[in-house]
């Protein structure tokens, strides 16, 4: 059964469903929400339902920005009629990411899809995605899960986990793994402590050392988590700008545990900002 393996959504999968079983599902289609909600899963078990066949099926974008050159090969892969199955699906993950001169690429076979092919854009930042890309997608949007629905996640998955992930992770599966494969729980707790301790200003190297081989993909799960964590507390106001600027250092040119160090100094005076 379609979206047997899918957890929550139950919205938009029936949405979904609907359509599909009206035949009206639209060929060009954008999904999108939270990190790691399911969106990804939604999207491959429904492109394998339409077209029958998962060779015929192209996932990208998700690794790295889709390219140009990319975006032709796609092309001319996608305008070669099936020999197999019913159509051809392509899946495009993190489609904010791609470069402009991409995305004009693509524009028209977005407009324009052979009659066979169904195409699911996947973003995490919708705002980011430019009017021409939305304009041409039907767009489902997905909300963050229950903590009772991540729980489930992690239990059908056999993960071992702290409760403390639950929280930090926000109705994100995909980001309570992560953090759990990556120690950032523990890098947070140590964090925390620091911000809460009359003597942080002594430990502050300390706390920097442990980000010491810290690379910049986890340097941002960090960060998400710990502004998870001040939007459950009620204080992302006291530290959204330092946060905003974090993340641009990371992107363009900051070293990860210089990044982190920043964050410490900038908010190291004030000892209200977590109780």
């Amino acid at each position: 059964m379609l979206f047997n393996s899918v957890v929550g959504h139950s919205k938009q999968l029936s949405s979904i469903k609907s359509l599909v079983d009206k035949g009206l599902f639209p060929q060009t289609s954008l999904f999108t929400g939270p990190f790691g909600v399911g969106k990804r899963l939604v999207a491959t078990e429904l492109l394998n339902y339409l077209i029958k066949n998962p060779l015929n099926l192209k996932k990208v974008g998700e690794s790295n920005p889709l390219t140009i050159e990319e975006v032709r090969e796609l092309k001319e892969w996608l305008y070669t009629q099936p020999k197999e199955g019913e159509g051809k699906g392509v899946l495009i993950d993190n489609a904010e990411e791609m470069r402009r001169e991409a995305v004009n690429a693509l524009l028209k076979t977005l407009e324009e899809p052979p009659n066979y092919a169904y195409i699911v854009l996947i973003s995490s930042n919708e705002a980011s995605l430019l009017p021409t890309i939305r304009s041409r997608c039907r767009t489902f949007r997905f909300g963050r899960l229950s903590d009772a629905n991540v729980e489930f996640v992690l239990e059908k998955l056999k993960v071992n986990y702290d409760k403390k992930v639950i929280k930090v992770a926000r109705g994100s599966p995909g980001l309570a793994l992560k953090l759990i494969e990556r120690g950032i729980v523990e890098l947070l707790s140590e964090f925390v402590n620091l911000l809460k301790d009359k003597r942080r200003i002594y430990r502050i190297t300390q706390i920097s050392s442990l980000f010491s081989g810290i690379t910049r993909e986890d340097a941002l799960l960090f960060i998400d988590a710990f502004e998870n964590l001040l939007v459950q507390n009620g204080q992302i106001t006291n530290w959204g700008e330092v946060i905003s600027k974090a993340r641009n250092f990371l992107k363009y040119y900051g070293k990860p545990q210089s990044v982190i160090e920043w964050m410490l100094i900038e908010k190291l005076v004030n000892s209200s900002l977590l109780r």
